[in-house]
């Protein structure tokens, strides 16, 4: 049997401190998915393009904890904005509207707001412009948070709102906390890393083990969500057992091995780590195939 813990204590130590992150972590609303010629999807695949961005979906994330410890969707706005920098917010529907009046009148949520409203609007003596915008307003010099576009030119405002993301100044702390979804999602990809293909439950019973400070063990599948909407991971189904599991996606590998290993110098630290996990997951084959080489015999 191998030693779990002492694993996960230098998965901690020695991959997951060791990786400093200074990305922006994004939420992009806006209109929904299947509309591929949106605003939020013209910036979501502009967002891809930097490594620097970790844009998501809240929506995916919200319908992963809805329910979970009695919190409605405006707790659980306001819990997770907490954590991300800055959100990026096209006014492409009544639902955008909703959340840019939830996020604004939030006084530690105001200033991360990006909002992009079309053109059209611009002057109108609208509740959205005389309340959540005209917060907005007051929050930044020159109105530098809203972007308009011209309704069939929607394209243009794109490079704007990047460039806006970029120059943004952000009050980002150097932390290693896992009671914020995105820290934990850094870690999660190193146990899926080292442990593939690994269950949920699995998951869960090594996040306990850990014993690294308080764990928020609902945002467990909130942080597989985010994995999965960058692409670093897959979800399989075990045709012997029929559960599902997950294990590094094709990007993912690409990140993990050719970027994150070389760029934190561990890969002697990781080769040993996972050749400890093959080791353990093939052994009992091992023993039944000699078993089987000497009924031959």
């Amino acid at each position: 049997m191998i030693d779990e813990k002492k694993i996960l204590t230098e998965i901690y130590s020695n991959l997951y401190r060791r990786d400093v992150d200074y990305s922006l972590n994004i939420f992009l609303c806006g209109a929904e998915t299947k509309k591929k010629d949106s605003i939020r999807e013209l910036l979501n695949i502009e967002f891809k393009k930097d490594a620097k961005f970790n844009a998501v979906y809240p929506e995916f994330i919200f319908s992963t904890l809805y329910g979970k410890g009695g919190s409605n969707l405006l707790e659980l706005e306001d819990e997770l904005a907490k954590y991300v920098d800055v959100i990026v917010l096209p006014l492409e529907g009544i639902g955008t509207y909703c959340e840019l009046g939830a996020f604004a009148v939030n006084k530690e949520l105001l200033p991360k707001i990006i909002a992009i409203n079309s053109s059209e609007f611009k002057k109108s003596k609208s509740f959205i412009n005389l309340g959540p915008l005209e917060l907005l307003k007051r929050e930044s010099k020159y109105d530098e948070n809203i972007f308009y576009f011209d309704n069939g030119k929607e394209s243009l405002v794109i490079s704007q709102v990047i460039e806006r993301v970029k120059s943004k100044r952000y009050e980002k702390r150097l932390s290693y906390d896992f009671e914020n979804l995105f820290n934990l999602s850094r870690f999660i990809l190193y146990l899926i890393a080292i442990f593939q293909p690994i269950e949920k439950e699995k998951l869960i019973e090594l996040l306990i083990k850990l014993d690294k400070g308080k764990i928020k063990l609902k945002f467990v599948e909130a942080s597989l969500q985010v994995l999965t909407q960058k692409n670093r991971i897959e979800q399989d189904v075990d045709s012997n057992t029929f559960k599902s599991n997950y294990s590094l996606s094709k990007e993912g590998h690409i990140y993990v091995f050719e970027e994150l290993i070389p760029k934190l110098q561990v890969k002697r630290n990781f080769s040993y780590l996972r050749s400890e996990i093959i080791n353990d997951i093939y052994k009992p084959k091992k023993k039944i195939l000699s078993r089987d080489k000497k009924l031959l015999v």
